[in-house]
């Protein structure tokens, strides 16, 4: 009796199939349910629905190998999906391997967010593969929260040397160190592509950071950088405020959390002063005190670009703080009155 059920409920779902699914597979939708059925797991309905969509947002589903899997044989067929977010999915590092192979041949996929999976040797490697290729079109990577340490990151900077596609690439909340940021600042002396870093929440620290002021001093693209609780101290925060002095790509950099005091300071106002782009600092949670805040405040009335300089948590007065705001709210009102100005013009052009 129950095998004559269960066949009956599998002539049900071919029937289903041959009802609801195209004959021709151009989404991967019944390839997907075909590999679930092999691999004996329950097909995801938001995999389902968002094989017909440009963005796939399936975050924190457990899907787990075999779910990633089914995913990739989708994938191998399916030129729909542009943005790719599977955080936190329990995906170890051999299906991050299969999955980064899959996208190897897929020519749709641009932006991929693997946060909170495992990402080891087998991963890298595949990863390594994907950046260097040159047909890749990964414009966009997120790799946060993913346990990665010196040896995979120095594996993921010296597969960037040559790539011109990535454009975002966010490895915030990892284990990565000084001969990371090693790797990295050669990237930045020659890479043309990267236009948004965030190394956030790593252990950097003033040598790390050191290396990476090198590659920045040259650089022309990177112009956002997260740098925020990277332990650079003072010593850290004098490189970094050396290589503002000669960049002429950087607009928006957070340094919070990073244990910088007055010395650090008097180094990084300098550069901050100086800087021919930069337009937004983050210094949150530093010790800076009343005397950091005057340095700073004096550095952002140099410098006329700034529109915005975050100061909470920094033990500095109210005084500075409402000096400060008086200071670039002026700059934030013209900013905002000649962006309107530019999307008016471009729209009357547009309409013409």
């Amino acid at each position: 009796m129950d095998t004559m059920a269960n066949r009956r409920t599998d002539d049900e779902d071919d029937d289903l199939l041959e009802d609801e699914l195209p004959e021709e597979d151009q989404f991967g939708r019944v390839r997907y349910l075909e590999l679930c059925r092999e691999l004996g797991i329950s097909p995801a309905s938001q995999i389902l629905k968002y094989l017909e969509l440009e963005a796939m947002h399936v975050e924190h589903y457990g899907l787990g190998l075999k779910g990633v899997r089914a995913l990739c044989g989708a994938l191998r067929l399916n030129s729909c999906v542009t943005v790719l977010r599977l955080a936190d999915n329990a995906i170890p590092d051999e299906g991050c391997g299969e999955l980064l192979r899959t996208l190897h041949d897929n020519s749709a996929v641009t932006l991929l967010d693997l946060s909170g999976n495992r990402l080891g040797a087998v991963g890298c490697k595949a990863l390594a593969d994907l950046l260097m290729s040159r047909n890749t079109v990964l414009r966009g990577l997120t790799l946060s929260k993913m346990r990665l340490g010196d040896r995979e990151g120095v594996v993921l900077g010296n597969c960037l040397e040559n790539n011109t596609a990535l454009r975002q690439l966010d490895l915030s909340s990892n284990d990565l160190g000084e001969k990371t940021a090693h790797a990295l600042g050669q990237v930045l002396m020659v890479n043309l592509g990267l236009t948004e870093l965030n190394l956030s929440w790593n252990k950097l620290r003033p040598r790390g950071v050191a290396h990476l002021a090198e590659g920045l001093k040259p650089n022309l693209t990177l112009q956002v950088l997260g740098l925020g609780w990277c332990g650079l101290q003072d010593p850290g925060a004098a490189s970094f405020g050396a290589a503002l002095k000669t960049n002429q790509g950087l607009v928006d950099v957070d340094l919070s959390g990073n244990q910088i005091t007055l010395s650090g300071l008097r180094a990084l106002s300098e550069g901050i002063a100086a800087s021919a782009t930069l337009a937004a600092v983050a210094l949150d949670n530093n010790d800076l005190r009343a005397e950091g805040g005057r340095e700073l405040l004096h550095a952002v009335d140099r410098n006329k670009g700034l529109v915005v300089c975050s100061i909470e948590n920094t033990n500095t007065s109210e005084q500075i703080r409402l000096a400060m705001e008086a200071l670039l709210e002026p700059r934030r009102k013209l900013r905002d009155k000649l962006h309107a100005a530019q999307q008016q013009q471009h729209q009357q052009g547009g309409g013409t």
